[in-house]
């Protein structure tokens, strides 16, 4: 669905936006406030044998780094792919919602390191596995072990009472080790023998072993399934919390995966911004890198965003480091095909953060007016899961309400079969 402005409107938009947080044009980062983020996400003792990785951590500590090339792709990504976005921010600007803050500064900080980090866990398999393991080791220290799942899941409450953060880390482990296990794979998944192995070694748990068998002729498609799950676990959360509107958009785009299903394939590629200078990209592709290419359309793209940023807005705290992971480069500019892949890597570092910042007593409660900003915008929402339906599962508005309210009679009922799945 295209929005009503046009490209020059857009652009005087996203600009405007931008000088409203305060964020000049030339703005570079602040060493100490890195820092100060890197040891938050505890990576102040990662050690990586990536030389490049191992130069750039040394100088975003001590000295400052241009933020232009990120925001250019920001930009770009805005511009050309996200006409929902751009309409909530039109109306933020005429509602004067959008202020300079500490926490909008210490966000761009975070969304420097996490795109640094994504990209080149997409692009350097090695990099990945590294990063992972130091994530592993860092949680096991909190008592944080998904392969004794019930333990963990005690341990986790005490750190975090919000059961929707500690979902998403239970189902995100599982895709995270499976894009581990496959990127090291030259064929389509694992023989039943293989994770016999991996379950009888302990090197991966139950939930772990049932998502990670073959329950497609490919041994791939089950991570619609996954998906669909992650994206009804917020629907759930949102309508409970009285975002109702919002969970249409969440509703909408579940039901279009299980109609319209993505192929999924294992690909040689680079995982690259969509039509980036940045020559920072180029620096960390590897030809023979394996990554997942899931094929969403971008209308579905460009919703699943934009709900995402209102769910996050109306139902989360610590907003200022759970909302950049939808703005880096590599997700807002993502080619199509590139877009859950990254996704699904940039979530599992940002629900590892905001673990890590509950465990040492920090939250950020977010603006006061929270609410009434994602109410607004679960309504620009609204209508672009409308259009969505009557574009993919050629459903009109009246069609799609009655389903979604069928749905939502029973939420947690109609959640549990989809996780009969992996029984």
């Amino acid at each position: 669905m295209k929005t009503s402005k046009t490209k020059e409107q857009a652009k005087i938009i996203i600009e405007k936006s931008i000088a409203a947080f305060g964020l000049p044009q030339n703005m570079k980062t602040d060493p100490q406030i890195m820092k100060s983020v890197i040891e938050e996400l505890k990576l102040d003792d990662f050690r990586t044998k990536n030389k490049l990785m191992n130069k750039l951590f040394k100088d975003i500590i001590s000295k400052p780094q241009k933020l232009q090339p990120m925001f250019d792709n920001i930009k770009k990504g805005l511009l050309l792919k996200h006409p929902a976005i751009i309409e909530f921010a039109d109306l933020a600007l005429k509602e004067n919602w959008f202020k300079p803050s500490d926490h909008i500064i210490r966000s761009v900080h975070v969304m420097y390191i996490l795109e640094v980090l994504t990209a080149t866990m997409c692009n350097n398999h090695d990099f990945f596995i590294e990063v992972q393991d130091h994530y592993k080791n860092n949680e096991e220290k909190l008592g944080l072990n998904t392969r004794h799942i019930f333990r963990t899941l005690v341990h986790a409450l005490e750190i975090s009472r919000n059961l929707f953060i500690i979902a998403k880390a239970y189902t995100l482990d599982p895709l995270m080790i499976y894009f581990r296990i496959q990127r090291g794979l030259s064929k389509s998944h694992l023989t039943k023998k293989e994770l016999d192995e991996l379950y009888k070694n302990n090197d991966i748990n139950y939930i772990e072993y049932k998502v990670l068998s073959p329950i497609h002729k490919n041994g791939l498609e089950h991570i619609n399934e996954l998906i669909r799950l992650n994206i009804y676990e917020a629907g759930i959360t949102e309508y409970k919390n009285n975002l109702k509107i919002n969970a249409i958009s969440a509703y909408e785009l579940s039901e279009d995966i299980k109609n319209n299903p993505p192929s999924t394939i294992f690909k040689r590629k680079s995982v690259i911004p969509e039509k980036n200078t940045d020559p920072f990209y180029a620096s960390i592709t590897k030809k023979e890198n394996l990554f997942p290419v899931i094929k969403f359309n971008q209308n579905w793209i460009s919703l699943y965003l934009t709900w995402n940023m209102a769910f996050v807005l109306g139902n989360l705290k610590n907003v200022d480091i759970i909302l950049p992971k939808l703005l880096i480069p590599s997700i807002i500019n993502a080619k199509s095909d590139n877009f859950m892949g990254a996704r699904i890597i940039s979530l599992w570092m940002t629900i590892n953060h905001d673990i890590f910042r509950h465990y040492d007593k920090k939250e950020f409660l977010g603006p006061t007016n929270k609410t009434e900003m994602a109410i607004a915008w679960s309504k620009i929402n609204k209508k672009y899961a409308f259009d969505l339906a009557n574009r993919e599962t050629h459903e009109d508005s009246k069609t799609l309400m009655k389903n979604y309210n069928r749905f939502f009679l029973h939420p947690i009922w109609n959640l549990l079969k989809l996780l009969t799945r992996y029984s």
